[in-house]
């Protein structure tokens, strides 16, 4: 599969362990990864966390059953003050770092994160409702922080493997299910058993296994002697949800009177998309046509 990968996005693929009330997922960012990537220079450290938590958003999305977005959020007092990672229902992600351009980048989750919180904040379009989680930054790693969230907030024994490096993100998630109602007692024994070894697998999965191996012997090294069944891939690509409209709404939020400021002073307003890098240059007519119509922000956007 990573061969098949190389000139692709990635792709996400779910599995689950036959007769019993475990299920997981599966992702792997190739182009989608790079070209994500591409728009902004972060050091190696930030860029690793950065992609394990694109990997970690594109698995939580998979597990609910929403038409809109998810928005991955971790704020801290380390190094990364703020990180932002979201993905659709379809499986399209952008993320952003924003870090202590002073200091130099240490290694260790800790170190990046400090002390802060998680936040995972769902929008759906179709009801038009939001619902965010937050918990504090528990554990040693991402994904360790993400267990914690699953278990605070969703009360779902969850477990996750997250890797990323220059070229590839990749993580796969494992959960357990509410039994159904009419499971024995012996089955329902046989189950936890295989719950846990599917815990314990996935804590000695092999990084180089999960980067490079294609899904079947992933999911092998997962499953080892019970039955499992992979299901067909849904394909993940990079897409930016900046446009105008959003722009216009940051403009107007601020305010006529700074944004008449900023034109006296510079002649015209740009503000730069922080997931793409793309400019919008507003001269005085725009900004004058702004202030007649209403619009909503969204963030993350850079006044220039």
């Amino acid at each position: 599969m990573a061969e098949a990968l190389a000139g692709a996005g990635g792709e996400l693929r779910r599995f689950i362990f036959e007769h019993h009330p475990v299920r997981g997922f599966l992702v792997r960012l190739d182009g989608a990864w790079r070209e994500l990537r591409s728009y902004r220079r972060y050091a190696p450290a930030v860029e690793t966390l950065l992609g394990e938590a694109v990997s970690a958003t594109l698995l939580l999305a998979a597990t609910l059953k929403f038409h809109g977005t998810l928005t991955l959020q971790l704020a801290g007092n380390g190094h990364v003050k703020l990180l932002v990672a979201q993905c659709t229902h379809n499986f399209e992600v952008r993320a952003v770092a924003n870090t202590d351009s002073d200091a130099e980048a240490p290694t260790g989750f800790r170190a990046l994160a400090g002390d802060g919180r998680l936040t995972v904040t769902i929008e759906s379009e179709e009801r038009s409702t939001r619902y965010q989680g937050i918990v504090s930054l528990v554990g040693e790693n991402l994904a360790a922080c993400l267990e914690n969230y699953f278990a605070t907030s969703e009360q779902l024994p969850t477990r996750l493997a997250l890797m990323a490096d220059a070229q590839r993100s990749a993580g796969v998630l494992v959960q357990k299910m509410p039994a159904a109602s009419s499971q024995g007692e012996a089955l329902a024994a046989i189950s936890q058993t295989v719950w846990e070894h599917a815990q314990s697998n996935l804590r000695t999965l092999d990084p180089a296994l999960l980067r490079d191996g294609d899904a079947q012997h992933v999911l092998k090294s997962i499953c080892r002697d019970h039955d499992c069944r992979l299901f067909g891939a849904n394909s993940v690509r990079f897409a930016c949800r900046c446009n105008s409209a959003r722009v216009e709404g940051v403009l107007r939020a601020l305010g006529s009177d700074e944004i008449r400021s900023i034109l006296a002073e510079q002649g015209a307003v740009t503000v730069t998309c922080e997931f793409c890098g793309r400019p919008y240059r507003f001269d005085a007519v725009d900004a004058e046509r702004l202030f007649s119509q209403g619009s909503s922000p969204e963030a993350p956007l850079t006044l220039n």
